[in-house]
């Protein structure tokens, strides 16, 4: 399979997405995304890499992504958080509105800022509308769901120690990136320690 980045130059994911060098750093060169996700890991802010590499990706492979870095790194899932992992992996596998609106509703219920909540919430933004009431559809804006993906990831490191936080940013990107080259998502762990879903 070919790769499942949607740019090809660093800077068009910016052009897409103008409200993310609010946060990430514009490139200075015609760096491709992949490059500029590893520049940004070894930069200053290294967990501006997850956050610029969420909007890289489409919403069903970014969501796939901080699923599996979800599960590969919180240890503190309830049985809430692996049923709405659970339901994300249904909606990316199908695809389909009945699988989103399963796996929003799920989310919104849970009623917590868990890592795996996130991603439900990334998932179910992925398309629908904004608005409650049916007869005044308001469309989701489209950089919601690698919004949420970066949340997620961010509440996921949070749960890691802070002396392996680097290591579990450098595994998360690095089974990110050989994902979006092609390949079958790597397992996203830290070494010793079990994933919570596979």
């Amino acid at each position: 399979m070919g790769s499942r980045i949607r740019f090809t130059r660093a800077k068009q994911v910016f052009e897409t997405y103008p409200e993310l060098s609010e946060t990430v750093k514009v490139p200075s060169s015609d760096i491709a995304p992949q490059d500029y996700t590893l520049e940004l890991q070894d930069g200053e802010e290294p967990v501006t890499a997850l956050a610029y590499f969420a909007h890289v990706l489409p919403k069903r492979e970014s969501v796939w992504w901080g699923m599996k870095c979800v599960a590969g790194l919180d240890g503190n899932s309830t049985e809430d958080d692996r049923q709405i992992l659970v339901l994300s992996e249904t909606w990316v596998r199908e695809g389909d509105e009945d699988a989103r609106a399963a796996v929003h509703a799920a989310a919104e219920a849970a009623r917590s800022d868990s890592a795996a909540v996130w991603i439900g919430l990334a998932a179910g933004w992925s398309g629908g509308s904004l608005s409650p009431n049916p007869e005044q559809r308001v469309d989701m804006p489209d950089d919601l769901t690698a919004k949420a993906v970066n949340t997620a990831l961010l509440i996921a490191l949070g749960s890691v120690d802070l002396a392996r936080r680097d290591e579990a940013l450098k595994s998360c990107l690095s089974a990110g990136l050989s994902f979006a080259e092609g390949g079958s998502m790597p397992v996203v762990s830290l070494k010793g320690q079990v994933p919570v879903l596979s």
